[in-house]
């Protein structure tokens, strides 16, 4: 009796301890802490810009057109998409990010203003200038056309940093090419298009 009594002890503690590892094994991995982004687009409207760009501010030309650049979810304008800006203009850049349900989210990216950073990069050496419209995020800026070059391919990054890394980021970095160890993390948004800046 004390032999069966024994088996089945070791019977239940075996089975409690299978059990346990089968459990630890399938936990779920957590979810990334990135926000869900379907459609974007980005708007430009030219502005004048008084004083010097970067201590300068802008005023809205009345009727001044607006530019809508629509991406699908890979972050790619429509085939044949290209953009001709002038030199010497300004012009107001602004995101609009859009969930799957097709409800306006670019304010996430301003209220988590501590770990989010827009970058604009493919430009050409001293073809642009960039100066944030906003907490240093990027949800708007002002595009500023220095001179003009060849077609080239305008990529903007909404990067999600990492926890402490906005802190060593200046608005300097707008177009850091060494954005994935300066500006740590990983890519919200991704959106490329073409771009001609013309005289």
């Amino acid at each position: 009796m004390n032999k069966l009594r024994n088996y089945l002890l070791l019977g239940v503690i075996t089975c409690g301890v299978l059990t346990f590892s089968s459990c630890s094994k399938e936990d779920p991995v957590p979810e990334k802490d990135q926000e869900e982004v379907g459609k974007t687009a980005l708007l430009l409207q030219e502005v004048e810009w008084h004083g010097d760009f970067r201590t300068g501010h802008p005023h809205t030309i009345d009727g001044a057109a607006v530019d809508t650049i629509a991406f699908d979810e890979q972050g790619n304008a429509p085939v044949g998409f290209h953009l001709h800006l002038h030199t010497g203009h300004s012009y107001k850049l602004t995101l609009i990010a859009r969930d799957y349900a097709g409800r306006e989210i670019q304010q996430t990216f301003l209220d988590r203003a501590d770990i989010h950073q827009a970058i604009i990069l493919g430009a050409p050496a001293g073809v642009l200038d960039y100066t944030y419209g906003d907490d240093q995020v990027g949800v708007s800026g002002y595009l500023h056309i220095v001179k003009s070059a060849s077609t080239f391919t305008l990529q903007y990054l909404m990067r999600h940093l990492n926890p402490g890394v906005k802190a060593g980021v200046t608005a300097d970095d707008w177009n850091n090419t060494n954005y994935q160890s300066k500006l740590a993390g990983a890519t919200d948004l991704d959106l490329k298009f073409e771009l001609h800046p013309v005289e």
